[in-house]
């Protein structure tokens, strides 16, 4: 029986760089695994690739989408606004590449309102919240889902989904946002309460919605494949919430931390 699956960026890099080939991939994790989709996740995060020279660059980005259209056969899953249906096509990465260039004043915006809030206010909460990160990731998703509503009072009354649902209505495009968005502000509030805390950096923040767009695409395949543990654990929280099946496994088709 076929399988589906997406895999995060980091497994794309490993491919490109000769680490792991899908062989290996199908034999760690399923011999039926045989179709494979990518996001425009993948060509954000190829955004952010850097060289010394315009020419190492190109080349760069070049090998980039070989890779990503030998693994997924150019199997590209997308999804359509405002109706936020989720559909699948046959797309040239590198024209998903031009179509997010065509738009640098969106990435700019993304990335400040991103880094609104401080690390210190982020440490801040954690300590009035009472949460043992450490403990808190032992947890199981259900676990940590019951953890953070037994603190609703601290929430101004809300559980986990209740914030999502009230930053969504809040907002004022709040009738345009899917499911898309709602995983980003599952990883934001998992990052918040310290649960497989990002390690902080100037780039954390944006980089982390990355991580839940890949998670978010890759709850219509049947398995989800990251090297990151950090994204593999609040990936397995955001399906428990919103009912995916998806199999969260690491390359070497480990289904622990």
């Amino acid at each position: 029986m076929k399988k589906t699956a997406y895999l995060d960026n980091n497994i794309i890099i490993d491919i490109e760089q000769g680490l792991i080939s899908m062989e290996e991939l199908r034999n760690n994790i399923d011999e039926n695994m045989t179709e494979f989709y990518f996001s425009s996740a993948h060509l954000q995060e190829a955004n952010e690739m850097t060289a010394q020279t315009d020419t190492e660059l190109k080349n760069r980005l070049e090998k980039r989408f070989a890779t990503i259209s030998l693994v997924t056969n150019n199997n590209y899953i997308t999804q359509e606004l405002p109706s936020n249906k989720v559909f699948s096509q046959l797309e040239n990465p590198k024209t998903v590449y031009n179509t997010i260039r065509d738009v640098p004043s969106a990435q700019s915006a993304i990335k400040a309102m991103l880094n609104t809030i401080s690390e210190e206010q982020k440490n801040d909460f954690r300590e009035r919240m009472k949460i043992d990160s450490k403990l808190m990731n032992n947890y199981s998703p259900k676990e940590v889902i019951e953890q953070v509503n037994t603190r609703s009072e601290a929430l101004g009354g809300l559980s986990l989904v209740g914030m999502i649902e009230n930053a969504v209505n809040l907002h004022p495009q709040g009738n345009q946002m899917g499911m898309g968005n709602r995983f980003a502000g599952v990883f934001e509030l998992l990052d918040l309460i310290g649960y497989w805390k990002d390690k902080y950096n100037s780039k954390s923040n944006y980089a982390r919605l990355w991580d839940a767009s890949h998670t978010f695409y890759s709850s219509y395949s049947d398995y989800f494949v990251s090297d990151d543990k950090r994204t593999r654990n609040k990936a397995k929280v955001a399906f428990e919430i919103y009912g995916a099946k998806t199999k969260v496994v690491s390359s070497n088709g480990s289904d622990k931390n």
